[in-house]
């Protein structure tokens, strides 16, 4: 695995994070405990500080992405590409039936009697009647080197 394939990766993780946390602050959808939003914070948090590492390494530099085939520079850059990708939605789906189960597991542990509803799968979220997308495109909409994923991480976490 290279920094491009590990890059593709982590904008992904993300924007599957990212696209969790819109759907906890939707109203009229139901959400995961506090600690579970925890761990979606978490993840980007952890992710933003690998990104921000990633900033002065020398494959993300101009000449060096030039370099890049269209495709393969698109894997990562073009969100709106990613969020309609299969394996993409793969990933969401995965991601969010993961935190419904460790949710489950949590409030059976601490035995709580907050009522639970649930949410949405993420990946039936990506059709047009959920405006996710334009959420996401809002927040920044080419994720091109390291520095744009921070940008879109730091914009998710205070758009809440």
């Amino acid at each position: 695995m290279n920094f491009y394939d590990f890059f593709i990766f982590i904008v992904r993780f993300a924007l599957a994070n990212v696209i969790e946390l819109y759907h906890l602050q939707q109203p009229e959808v139901a959400t995961f405990s506090t600690e579970t939003a925890l761990h979606f914070v978490y993840n980007l948090k952890s992710i933003r500080n690998v990104a921000s590492k990633m900033i002065t390494t020398e494959a993300f530099t101009t000449e060096n992405l030039r370099s890049i085939s269209e495709d393969n520079r698109n894997a990562f850059s073009n969100v709106k590409q990613i969020l309609e990708e299969e394996s993409f939605r793969r990933l969401l789906v995965t991601l969010s039936q993961a935190y419904e189960h460790i949710d489950r597991g949590q409030r059976h542990c601490l035995k709580s009697s907050t009522s639970y509803q649930k949410s949405c799968l993420s990946a039936i979220c990506l059709n047009s009647d959920c405006n996710v997308v334009d959420h996401i495109i809002s927040l920044i909409s080419e994720v091109c080197v390291p520095a744009d994923l921070v940008t879109l991480i730091d914009s998710a976490l205070s758009d809440g």
